[in-house]
């Protein structure tokens, strides 16, 4: 997150010349930012998606209920 967060403050505090010059440095500040959110991902950690299937058995053979939430009293 911190390297992110340098990218995006040395990208604002840039200034430029031409508009050419704006879109290249657009296009790798860009580029830069997607590799340093691909490898953030494997840090942070992905929730198992859940899928339900019928009968009270998930597809992967997980068992789940389903309850009503209840109003607040």
């Amino acid at each position: 997150m911190t390297a992110i967060e340098q990218e995006a403050a040395a990208f604002c505090r840039r200034r430029f010349r031409d508009q050419a010059e704006y879109l290249e440095a657009k296009d790798s500040h860009c580029k830069r930012i997607a590799a340093l959110v691909r490898q953030l991902w494997p840090q942070l950690g992905t929730v198992e998606k859940r899928t339900f299937g019928q009968s009270g058995v998930s597809e992967k053979g997980k068992p789940f209920t389903v309850a009503r939430r209840r109003r607040a009293a």
